[in-house]
């Protein structure tokens, strides 16, 4: 979640910077930023979702986020960004014995700038949800929920975190 907040953060500086511009006050500026995600990730004994066992993360993701500057005058410095994320994620276990397991999500994610300051900082304020099931080969399930806020500054660092797990 950390990189994509990175990616939204610096499309915001983008789209802010035009929204600021004279022909821009006549009406809202929107952009899109795709997302497109491969990668494996190993995890060690204890330390995967839902699972006691080492193996290999794998998550790919498709989608993308739009950003709205509104109309110069309302709601200034004001930029609110959405986006839907589906993805298909993979729990592979080291040991071959074990089953692996698969299954697919939607991700919603929002978040608006909310500040500008005197100094400068942006206090930028997002959320996302993700809900997905993961069957095994041996037919087992594993329910996966998370949720999340963050807060963060005009450089990307988070000030507030707020994370909710859970697997079933």
């Amino acid at each position: 979640m950390k990189r994509q907040v990175s990616t939204m953060i610096g499309a915001a500086a983008l789209l802010l910077g035009a929204a600021a511009s004279p022909a821009a006050s006549s009406g809202a500026e929107r952009g899109f930023f795709p997302e497109d995600y491969d990668a494996y990730e190993h995890f060690d004994a204890g330390e995967g979702f839902c699972v006691d066992w080492a193996g290999t993360f794998h998550e790919v993701r498709r989608g993308g986020y739009r950003l709205v500057a509104p109309p110069g005058g309302q709601t200034a410095g004001e930029l609110h960004v959405n986006g839907v994320i589906a993805g298909v994620v993979e729990l592979i276990p080291d040991d071959a014995s074990l089953p692996t397991y698969a299954g697919s999500y939607r991700e919603k994610v929002n978040g608006v700038v909310t500040e500008f300051s005197d100094e400068g900082d942006v206090e930028r304020v997002s959320q996302y949800r993700l809900r997905s099931t993961l069957v095994g080969t041996d037919g087992t399930r594993l329910a996966l929920r998370l949720s999340g806020k963050l807060t963060l500054n005009a450089n990307g660092a988070v000030v507030v975190e707020r994370e909710s797990f859970t697997c079933e």
